[in-house]
């Protein structure tokens, strides 16, 4: 299985603090050995999921040869949405 980081994902990881760069990457490479992480499909959204670490989120797309991240940041500011 393949994750891949689109452009919008790969600035938001680089702003964040090293050590949770780490932990997020870390995350991400449990999920491709599949090893057990908190993962639940979004609601209302085809072939998107989310992975919990810590205070933070991942978002990922499911698409034909693996995964892509869409968005990574921090739990209060993931699940906003604009009217």
């Amino acid at each position: 299985m393949e994750v891949v980081f689109s452009n919008n994902s790969k600035k938001q990881l680089k702003k964040l603090d090293v050590r949770i760069q780490q932990k997020i990457i870390f995350t991400l490479d449990k999920f491709k050995n599949n090893q057990p992480v908190d993962i639940i499909k979004l609601k209302n959204k085809d072939e998107e999921f989310r992975i919990r670490t810590g205070n933070y989120r991942i978002q990922l797309q499911k698409v034909k040869e693996g995964f892509l991240v869409t968005k990574v940041g921090k739990r209060e500011n993931f699940y906003l949405v604009f009217f």
